[in-house]
């Protein structure tokens, strides 16, 4: 039964690294997979007493120990895309090292290395947690991924004061029959495993996010295709905002002109550079997307129709003064717009034709024209 702490911890290295195999993307899934095999080994060495000397037996396993939390860390902040500031970890494990190292060859004191050693894991963990304090502000998974880290950092504090209180300093034969060991035991396999599964769990929840993106994206741009359009706008109108929302519709001009004379590659740039332009003016809470093949939508929340109007004519002037790979420096790419009030409970694909009828408007009067709903201007062609 003493093996099973360490085995469960070796079992969950092999998964993650199983995960990583299956989505290589995620290389987050690989420091994971280090972190319990350090820990996991570290735990085994413990155990089994192997190497023989106490000495060496403490040092590496301390090492392990700290080199699986530092993995831990790196990979919760390479989820987010971030990396590990080293200096402040790095004195955490400088100090652990010494302590033992003190304690153990020249003022010896097994109490004082346990309390060494268990208290610097935790200042560890709260460093790496202080690093991660930006997850605090993200979605669920990304809170409940930084408290995990928070709890498992702060139980080393009242476990080993609790149960360290009922051992004196002895040989390592008695501190094998403790209280505080059995609870080491105890809580290594409880924590390791609750941690180790809450990871699979979010990661598990990346993954299916990472779908349901694909399926409401389209992969050209990056924006949101008619699902993703459709669903996003259920999500904002379940909030009961009663402010007043615009759609704008646009069209890029003579588009069929462009991938006939330059090539579809060159039709490509042409569209994924106007998305950049789109998304740089756009709101977080605005909703871009791409609903056919040179169209694009977008819905701006809280925004009323002469706003939007403006809006639709910055992007245009934008639009106009950009230059796109492929194309010849005398090209100009152009786009047509309309531009409607969204009503509180109307439809949003009704909504969508109303702003193409004016979208279209703009196109007979001449391109690279705004035509709003009510008021009918055109920008210059």
């Amino acid at each position: 039964m003493k093996f099973v702490p360490p085995a469960l911890l070796l079992l969950f290295s092999l998964s993650f690294a199983g995960a990583w195999a299956l989505e290589r993307a995620r290389r987050h899934l690989l420091f994971f997979a280090g972190a319990y095999l350090c820990i996991g080994l570290a735990a085994l060495g413990q155990i089994a007493f192997w190497p023989r000397d106490i000495g060496y037996n403490t040092m590496i396993s301390a090492i392990l120990y700290c080199l699986g939390v530092l993995l831990l860390g790196e990979g919760v902040l390479r989820r987010s895309g971030h990396r590990i500031a080293l200096p402040v970890p790095a004195v955490v494990i400088g100090l652990i090292v010494a302590g033992l190292f003190y304690f153990f060859y020249i003022d010896r004191s097994l109490v004082t290395r346990v309390y060494i050693l268990n208290f610097g894991l935790a200042a560890l963990l709260l460093a790496i947690a202080w690093q991660a304090r930006f997850l605090r502000r993200g979605q669920i998974t990304d809170r409940a991924l930084f408290w995990l880290i928070m709890v498992v950092g702060l139980h080393f504090f009242p476990r080993t004061i609790l149960t360290m209180s009922m051992f004196t300093d002895g040989d390592l034969t008695a501190f094998g029959a403790t209280t505080f060991w059995t609870w080491v035991q105890i809580a290594l396999s409880l924590f390791g495993a609750a941690t180790a599964l809450g990871l699979i769990a979010i990661t598990a929840v990346d993954v299916v996010t990472a779908l349901r993106g694909e399926r409401d994206s389209d992969p050209l741009t990056g924006l949101l295709n008619r699902r993703g359009l459709e669903l996003r706008n259920r999500d904002q109108r379940k909030a009961q905002d009663r402010s007043v929302s615009s759609i704008v519709a646009c069209d890029i001009d003579n588009f069929k002109i462009i991938n006939d004379t330059y090539g579809h590659a060159v039709g490509d740039e042409v569209l994924e550079g106007f998305s950049r332009i789109i998304r740089n003016l756009s709101r977080a809470d605005d909703i871009v997307a791409r609903i056919g093949g040179e169209e694009f939508v977008v819905v701006l929340k809280g925004t009323p129709p002469m706003r939007a109007y403006q809006f639709a004519e910055r992007l245009r002037q934008d639009i106009q003064r950009a230059v796109f790979p492929g194309l010849p420096q005398q090209h100009t790419v152009t786009c047509s717009f309309g531009v409607v009030e969204f009503r509180v409970g109307a439809d949003l694909w009704a909504t969508v034709e109303r702003a193409d009828e004016y979208l279209y408007a703009a196109k007979k009067a001449g391109r690279n024209r705004t035509f709003m709903e009510g008021l009918q201007k055109a920008g210059p062609a």
